[in-house]
């Protein structure tokens, strides 16, 4: 636990030493600062940052009441321990009425201070366990809210789920409020058609009782918004009791993709359209596509070809004079060559091959394209 600092409050001066020697004598851990009267620990209490005050009742001017009502007022949470000589339950009752952690009548004999260290034990420890819960619900609030996913907290019911916790991005992303969220089904808050697609998703979850990461387009009031989204269960004694879903709204990356999608595909079938061989290899000279007329010639898929160097698809003969090309092409940025093709019937066909560079999008070279003309009849 570390060590416990103390500050204990007692107008006798010889009690109140002989109680903080006999407190660190029974904890190596303690200790004890005193003060003789609620005026003096008042002023000391600011620089000694106590973990706890003990306090005698009884004692001229302020007594131990007024005394924990005064620091009730700075320090609400820190532990008061009324050490008293005299003893009532009225005013035992008084002291946990006005905020004492615990309250300890005097006796005969040095047994109390075993009892004494102990109570102070046990509150220090509860105080500072209760602290630490208090700073890591803090730190989750704070992760949980400025999160840059969307995050939901949702109940896993016996017929169904709830939504009961979301940060405001949930609330940006969707352009729902938190009232018509939070405290509702999926079909109550996103309406027959998303609830379908999220419970579906939720219950896969709580069923397969792991992550899962999956893609779902949800028609908000902000409108459709693709969500790129990881579920995470939460179980406790076997059972799955909640879901952590955090989700991000990919709609704009998710359309940019499409559309290079459908650019790839214009380009394809232009090059598919060509009846010249087409080859892309990278800079060690393997192939990273070919036309559809550069797959039929050779024989190949698209699959079998990719990663496939391209000096392969020549006679053994050729070879190192292809080899050459490639660097020459690498290097100058283009280059022209004739050789002969090897095709899939077995026979072989000559080629004028124009070599150019690719470039990525930092300038570097990226890789070659390669264009071949059928010079077989010249």
């Amino acid at each position: 636990m570390g060590g416990v600092d103390i500050l204990h409050v007692d107008d006798d001066k010889g009690l109140a030493s002989l109680t903080a020697d006999l407190l660190e004598r029974k904890d190596s851990r303690f200790n004890v600062e005193t003060a003789t009267s609620a005026t003096e620990g008042l002023q000391l209490l600011s620089d000694l940052s106590p973990d706890c005050i003990v306090s005698d009742f009884e004692m001229p001017g302020i007594d131990g009441l007024e005394f924990l009502e005064a620091v009730r007022a700075e320090h609400a949470k820190l532990p008061f321990i009324l050490f008293t000589g005299r003893g009532s339950e009225e005013i035992a009752s008084d002291a946990i009425s006005a905020g004492a952690t615990d309250y300890l009548q005097k006796q005969s004999g040095t047994e109390q201070y075993e009892l004494l260290a102990n109570r102070i034990n046990n509150a220090v420890t509860r105080n500072r366990s209760e602290q630490q819960l208090r700073e890591t619900k803090e730190e989750y609030a704070a992760v949980f809210e400025n999160a840059r996913n969307g995050l939901l907290l949702v109940d896993v019911e016996q017929d169904g789920f709830r939504f009961r916790r979301c940060n405001s991005r949930v609330l940006e992303f969707t352009g729902l409020a938190e009232s018509e969220l939070i405290g509702k089904t999926p079909q109550e808050a996103l309406g027959y058609e998303n609830s379908r697609a999220v419970a579906g998703a939720y219950r896969k979850c709580v069923a397969m009782r792991e992550t899962i990461t999956y893609t779902v387009t949800l028609t908000h009031p902000v409108g459709d918004v693709v969500h790129e989204v990881n579920t995470t269960p939460i179980t406790r004694d076997g059972e799955v009791e909640q879901l952590v879903v955090a989700f991000t709204d990919i709609t704009e990356r998710h359309a940019r993709e499409q559309k290079l999608r459908e650019e790839r595909a214009v380009i394809q079938q232009a090059l598919d359209a060509l009846d010249e061989p087409l080859f892309v290899t990278d800079i060690d000279g393997r192939l990273k596509h070919c036309n559809h007329r550069a797959l039929e010639l050779t024989g190949n898929t698209e699959e079998t070809a990719v990663g496939t160097p391209i000096t392969a698809l020549f006679p053994d003969e050729e070879r190192e004079t292809i080899a050459d090309a490639v660097d020459d092409a690498l290097r100058t940025g283009r280059t022209t060559i004739t050789a002969s093709l090897c095709l899939d019937s077995g026979q072989q066909q000559r080629y004028e091959f124009r070599a150019h560079s690719l470039t990525d999008l930092d300038n570097n070279t990226a890789g070659l394209v390669i264009l071949g003309q059928d010079v077989s009849d010249t």
